[in-house]
């Protein structure tokens, strides 16, 4: 007994030495034999780059700093081994002994590898089935630039075909477990994890496997889309909904060949169903799927990540196997898009000696509307690349707009016959679209235009022409798309497109030659080197939108000048309304009653406008001089000087605009009356008119405008004549009346033969609460006088009195007569009390 302790603690003893003796021991001498051993073993280049260590207690090697080369190539770049910062073998004490490295486990720390090394560790020589894998803490690249990683918290491959893992793939952690287990008769393979579920279940003999397959995949976060990244086919998360998908199949493997039949997939945005089968000796595969349902509205909507296009290139750094025989043949019905159904889609696939062919056809709503798409996927053992045919046709424009271009509104249905047609050539970080021709109508476009991706700022460069564009067939609003122009502030692109218009209608008005360069970059877009020419137009400047941290928000900057401008091309919104009769009289005016919406579509963005013209063409006007200075801020329209000259008269004015108000200060010098009859009907008023002074209102329209209008107005005028109304004539013919019947005669029959010239009137304008209250005072050849009337500008009322004031003959003091003019301003009232001036005239002079 005693005896057996001895023994035990010696042995203990000498086991406490020798882990001592192994922990202080300098084994890097050793490194040679180590690195013989394992390359032996594990048939791999081994470099150990750092210390080793020994422990015999606990048995295990640490190696630091090592890196594993799978590959013979001594040309091998870096980044295609692996490296490793530490690794820990645990052998059997025995194989200590027997100087054999025979390890029960071999664990991985810190390790960088590509995809294909890290199967070669997975399934490595030394692994077989005596081993326990371990990878912790450590990083796969799916790309040789290690762009998109794969970080491994941890990743076990048990000997006993058990295995378990935590990876973390972007933003997202995945957990997994699962267990392989083939025997002679029966195959099981199970995965479990928060993303898929595996099962696999068949039987097997010596000539053939045959079994059942069911996968489940929960992609409500987004898995797909970082998956589908890493494996470089970024395009999967345009089309996998972001939903649980079941798939399932019937699996037969044989020498010959591999198939997969009654496939399905169902999920709640698609339903498909397809055979797979592979010819293994000839190495060929056909592939057919038939989808029954796609909703790619509801796919776009939940989808998680949105890849941009250089995401999409970079697909093409794969190349197509030259060993790849392939023929791929897709249908799909009941497609959803854009709120419409495609009910019909085709798509050929056939890839061999490394090239693969292109075929689509998509028939799209409208008469006869279908698309074409052709071309070949080529590659030069490095890189991929498309180079195909786009065409498109049919006999509805207008659907084939609001399917592809939804943004677009076409004000009326164009069915009418339509070709679009392209040369695309796609490849990794290019994108290129040549020869571009679409015709529809009397409407046509040429151009290209070639997307270079790099990794920091991109360029987009292109040329457009256009002829015969008539905008006025779309409903568009230039403005209410600025305020999504944020969005330049992220723009990773450099834009030059170069594009040239002619004979552009823009809003009944024609455009002969439209020329610009727009420009696109972080923060800013510009519309350069703009010119307009044609028949009223003459004018060069350009436009910015300049999207920064010291604007609140995108500023639109445009600044014009020129000879000539039409501004018929600005659709303003009408003043009034007017009725007429069938003998074309005016039967009413009144004041618009629509909403005023000048401002709804401009609160998303403030502007700066300068305008510089020497003629600035309107509906009723050339405006001479023309000069406008404005900017919008916060929604309102501050005018900082708008000053013209027209044929007859000088304007000037300021204020600002508000959604709901306005305030303006203005001077109008000269004004030729005629304009200003004209507007409301009158057309016996002959000279000019000077006006001055300040008004103001609220309201949503401009009726609710002239309701809310006050203010204060000076008025001045020369020379004014009216015509049909002969006030000095009327009082001579006064002066010589015997009785009633003879002024009443004057007054109201021979008053309209002939016409008065008012050498002057002036005086003030006050206006409150949409009445305009007038004191006036007037000269003419006769008489003096004065008016005061109160005009309700609300329904254009008038009420007003003339007072004539003039001195008859032998007599010391003037006497006045009143005249009356009331009623709708374009047709007034005008009115004398017969009995007041006979007892002023006739009666005084007669006592």
């Amino acid at each position: 007994m005693r005896f057996s302790l001895y023994t035990i603690l010696s042995i203990s003893l000498l086991l406490i030495l020798m882990h001592v003796a192994a922990t202080f021991k300098d084994w890097s001498g050793y490194r040679k034999y180590i690195i013989k051993e394992l390359e032996r073993t594990y048939d791999a280049k081994v470099h150990i780059g750092g210390k080793v260590e020994v422990s015999l207690i606990t048995p295990k090697l640490t190696f630091y700093n090592a890196y594993v080369q799978y590959n013979e190539n001594k040309e091998q770049k870096l980044s295609d081994l692996i490296s490793v910062r530490k690794i820990e073998i645990r052998p059997s004490f025995l194989s200590l002994f027997l100087f054999s490295l025979q390890p029960k486990s071999i664990t991985l720390f810190g390790m960088k590898s590509n995809k294909e090394n890290l199967i070669n560790i997975i399934n490595t020589k030394a692994s077989g089935n005596t081993v326990d894998i371990v990878i912790k803490d450590s990083q796969v690249s799916f790309k040789s630039d290690f762009a998109d990683i794969v970080n491994i918290k941890e990743v076990a491959v048990k000997k006993n075909k058990q295995f378990f893992g935590e990876v973390k793939v972007g933003d997202n952690n995945y957990n997994f477990s699962g267990k392989v287990n083939i025997t002679k008769k029966n195959v099981y393979i199970s995965v479990e994890s928060n993303f898929v579920n595996l099962l696999f279940t068949g039987n097997r003999n010596q000539e053939e496997l045959q079994g059942n397959l069911t996968l489940t995949i929960n992609n409500s976060s987004g898995s797909v889309s970082n998956l589908a990244k890493i494996i470089n086919l970024s395009f999967l998360s345009c089309v996998i909904p972001s939903e649980n998908i079941e798939i399932s199949s019937n699996i037969s493997l044989n020498e010959s060949e591999f198939t997969v039949t009654d496939l399905k997939i169902d999920s709640k945005s698609m339903q498909a169903s397809g055979t797979i089968q592979n010819d293994r000796k000839g190495d060929h595969t056909n592939l057919n799927i038939s989808f029954s349902k796609v909703d790619l509205d509801s796919i776009q909507n939940d989808s998680q990540r949105t890849p941009n296009m250089k995401d999409l290139l970079e697909c093409f750094r794969a190349v197509v196997p030259k060993n790849l025989s392939l023929n791929f043949n897709m249908e799909a019905s009941n497609i959803q898009y854009q709120n419409k159904i495609l009910d019909n889609f085709r798509a050929v696939l056939k890839s061999t000696d490394g090239k693969a062919k292109v075929n689509t056809l998509l028939k799209f709503p409208g008469i006869n509307n279908i698309s074409y798409l052709s071309g070949e996927i080529s590659n030069n053992n490095a890189l991929s690349e498309f180079d195909g045919d786009l065409l498109i046709e049919g006999g509805d424009f207008e659907s084939f707009i609001s399917c592809f271009f939804p943004s677009i509104k076409m004000k009326e249905n164009q069915k009418n016959q339509f070709t679009l047609s392209s040369k695309l050539h796609l490849a990794p970080r290019i994108l290129s679209i040549s020869d571009i021709r679409l015709l529809n109508n009397k409407e046509s476009l040429q151009g290209s235009i070639k997307m270079s991706y790099a990794k920091k700022r991109s360029v987009i460069d292109g040329k457009f022409s256009m002829h015969n564009p008539d905008a006025d067939k779309y409903d568009h609003s230039l403005f209410s798309s600025l305020s999504k122009m944020q969005r330049l502030k992220n723009f990773q692109y450099d834009a030059n497109i170069k594009a040239s218009v002619n004979n552009l209608i823009l809003n009944d008005t024609k455009i002969k030659n439209l020329d610009f360069l727009l420009k696109m970059e972080k923060g800013k877009l510009v519309a350069d080197k703009i010119k307009l020419s044609g028949e009223d137009f003459d004018i060069t400047g350009n436009a910015k939108i300049l999207v920064d941290q010291k604007y609140a928000k995108p500023l639109l900057d445009v600044n014009l000048t020129g000879n000539k401008f039409n501004g018929n091309i600005f659709k303003l919104p009408n003043l009034l309304e007017v009725k007429r009769n069938s003998r074309n009289e005016i039967d009413q005016i009144q004041w618009s009653t629509k909403q005023l919406d000048f401002l709804d579509d401009k609160e998303g963005f403030d502007a700066n406008v300068q305008i510089n013209t020497a003629e600035f063409k309107t509906e009723q006007n050339i405006l001479k001089d023309f000069n406008l200075d404005a900017v919008i801020r916060n929604n309102v329209i501050t005018i900082r000087q708008a000053s013209y000259v027209l044929e007859h008269g000088q304007v000037f004015f300021q204020g600002y605009l508000r959604p709901d108000s306005m305030n303006t200060r203005f001077s109008i010098v000269n004004l030729d009356t005629k304009k200003i009859g004209k507007v409301i009907g009158i057309d016996n008023l002959n000279g000019q008119v000077s006006l001055n002074g300040e008004i103001k209102t609220q309201g949503k329209s401009f009726h609710d405008w002239a309701s809310n209008l006050s203010g204060d107005v000076n008025l001045q005028a020369q020379g004014i004549e009216v015509t049909n109304a002969d006030f000095n004539s009327f009082i001579t013919n006064l002066l010589s009346s015997k009785n009633k019947s003879e002024i009443s005669t004057f007054a109201y029959v021979d008053i309209y033969n002939g016409s008065t010239f008012f050498e002057n009137i002036s005086g003030k304008v006050s206006i409150k609460s949409g009445i305009c209250s007038t004191s006036l005072q007037f000269g003419i050849d006769q008489a003096s006088g004065s008016i005061s009337s109160n005009l309700t500008l609300s329904n254009f009322a008038l009420a007003s009195i003339f007072r004539f004031f003039f001195i008859p003959p032998n007599y010391s003091n003037p006497i006045y007569i009143d005249m009356h003019l009331d009623g709708p301003i374009w047709r007034p009232k005008v009115s004398f009390d017969v009995d007041q001036i006979f007892i002023a005239l006739v009666g005084k002079r007669n006592s």
